[in-house]
């Protein structure tokens, strides 16, 4: 009972401690210890520890949780206090002390609050080397966004995040991904442009959810072979890698409509890429490919197509089969002659001819112009 009593005791001065202190350090071990006896109580699950618990959201004054906690507190009999409502309480307490102590140390922290559960934090700019490892009580939380920052790693609790929707770690320092990141199958969004990746876990390929993902400016000279198992993936930016070669299983992103392959090594115009027949966008601009393939006619979705600034000698026929195309660009090659099938392009507005080395201008791009087509030489 004097164990119990010292936890009721110690829950209350913790709470002054957190709400009054402003030490990191006294901060930091006050939150562990605030954690930790929610800890002890869950364990329990006694009348005694539900009393204590009910008495602690009592005394929140923060109004981004007073609604959420009037029906709470209306429970006067701790017998009547059930399972769900216990953990409830647990779940709310668990939060308001992790907002607490992160507005302390993070000055101006965005967040946005829903039936008391942090559902989205947003640490920009913040000057972070590492995660806050107070984010992975949030079990709720959907949206992280830890842009600008010199983050140089992820840890391996990041999976405690099962809730988590979308995560945004632009712009800092990561040179590594933990294999445990396959465990966030609600992950609809991941975005890590700017970072010193160079290569990604076989586990990505587990995120289910997924549909954004955009890997541009790092350093990645190889997917993982299991890659093509993100079947729900509609957009890839992988924009300025070190990317030589496709996965064979890259064939298999059937939902894929928008990828950017641009200001790579690529000197193959892949055969996985002409089976994405969902694709509207492709950006194979800066890369090094001599030839497209006839195949090339497959994708039928197609609108945008940038195959500025390669190494092209010849377009095939076939590209008069893209009937939703509206934008080519195949400035900047080493092309000689292009395909008279271009004019079929029946959804056709703008087309990029610049800086190649056409040794005559087609009659057929007079007829084009007529029909309202720019076209750019």
């Amino acid at each position: 009972m004097l164990h119990r009593n010292f936890k009721d005791k110690a829950l209350k001065l913790m709470r002054w401690t957190l709400n009054h202190e402003e030490s990191p350090s006294i901060l930091s071990t006050t939150y562990n210890s605030l954690i930790s006896i929610l800890k002890f109580f869950e364990k329990k699950e006694d009348s005694f520890g539900k009393l204590a618990l009910l008495q602690e959201i009592d005394q929140i004054k923060d109004k981004d949780f007073k609604i959420g906690i009037e029906s709470l507190k209306s429970q006067s009999d701790v017998k009547d206090c059930s399972h769900s409502e216990f953990t409830n309480i647990l779940i709310i307490l668990s939060n308001y002390y992790s907002l607490v102590y992160l507005k302390k140390l993070h000055f101006r922290l965005k967040y946005t609050i829903e039936d008391c559960r942090i559902v989205e934090l947003n640490f920009i700019f913040k000057g972070l080397t590492k995660l806050p490892k107070a984010i992975r009580h949030l079990l709720n939380l959907r949206i992280l966004s830890l842009r600008y920052n010199q983050i140089t790693e992820i840890p391996e609790w990041i999976s405690n995040l099962h809730s988590l929707e979308s995560l945004n770690l632009n712009m800092n320092n990561i040179n590594n991904l933990p294999n445990t990141l396959g465990s966030l199958q609600q992950l609809k969004e991941l975005t890590l442009w700017k970072n010193e990746l160079q290569g990604l876990p076989s586990s990505i390929s587990s995120l289910k959810s997924l549909k954004i993902l955009n890997l541009r400016l790092n350093q990645l000279r190889m997917l993982p072979e299991e890659f093509g198992n993100l079947q729900n993936l509609e957009e890839l930016n992988l924009h300025d890698n070190k990317l030589t070669n496709l996965p064979i299983s890259f064939s298999f992103l059937k939902s894929l409509k928008e990828l950017n392959l641009s200001w790579n090594l690529l000197t193959t115009f892949s055969k996985q890429i002409t089976e994405l027949k969902s694709l509207k966008l492709l950006d194979l601009e800066r890369n090094e490919l001599s030839t497209i393939p006839p195949s090339i006619s497959s994708l039928t979705s197609l609108e945008i197509m940038n195959l500025c600034d390669n190494k092209l000698v010849f377009i095939p026929k076939t590209i008069g089969k893209l009937k939703n195309l509206k934008i080519l660009n195949i400035s900047r090659n080493k092309l000689k002659t292009i395909p008279e099938t271009l004019q079929s392009l029946e959804s056709l507005e703008e087309l990029y001819l610049s800086e190649n080395n056409l040794e005559i201008i087609p009659p057929f791009l007079k007829k084009m112009e007529e029909r309202g087509v720019k076209i750019h030489l």
